[in-house]
Order: C-alpha cells, then structure tokens, then sequence
C-alpha cells in the first residue's frame, strides 16, 4: 500500500494546478503545496504531516463548506480515497438482488488481496 505523501506527489507530478484532498477516517486532509494554499485562503491551521511536509484538514461533515469555498476561488480538486473507502462505496453500491455467485466470490478475493497488503 502506498502511503499518502507518495500518492500526493505521484498526483502532483501529473497535474500540479490541482488540489488533493485525501478523505483519511472522518477528516479530509491537504498535504505540502496544497495544505499552504488551504491555510492561507481558508484558514486551515497547519501541523506536520511528517518531516518532508506538512498537512491540514477539515472533518467529512463540513466537506460541503469547505469544497464551496475552494470552487468559489477558482481552484480544481479530486477527491482520494483510501483504499478501505473505496471498497467500503463499493460494497455500498451492490445490487444484492442482481448478484451472482461468481461475481460475489470475485469481489470478496479481490477485497481479500487488497486488504491483505
């Protein structure tokens, strides 16, 4: 499993202009370049993420306060999740009633794999 700095630079390398917010627990947080630009337009207070950057962050239920502002300033974002909350909207968006054996079986080695790295 990849660990968050090293997906904020992959991202970053890639598209620099965006922001990254990484839906962590219940908070969403900003690493580096993106968290100095959430602190100085939003306020968000910065604390060390790690010794090659700093982070902040908001909690999930202010998201929608929060994505406001950063569209009203003009700025592009995309939302990362963590491996267990993408499975967890995957599981959430199963049809149980159009689900077969095999596809079932398929997904549950699948979610097994991932989560045993």
């Amino acid at each position: 499993m990849k660990k968050l700095y090293d997906i904020y630079l992959e991202k970053k390398t890639n598209n620099s202009e965006k922001i990254f917010l990484f839906k962590n627990g219940n908070f969403y947080l900003a690493l580096g370049r993106d968290a100095d630009i959430m602190n100085k337009e939003l306020g968000l207070r910065l604390t060390n993420f790690s010794k090659e950057t700093n982070k902040c962050g908001f909690p999930v239920s202010e998201f929608e306060k929060y994505i406001k502002f950063i569209r009203l300033l003009g700025y592009d974002y995309e939302i990362i999740l963590s491996e267990i909350d993408q499975i967890i909207d995957d599981i959430k968006s199963i049809d149980i009633n159009h689900l077969d054996n095999q596809i079932a079986i398929d997904k549950i080695i699948f979610y097994k794999k991932l989560l045993s790295h």
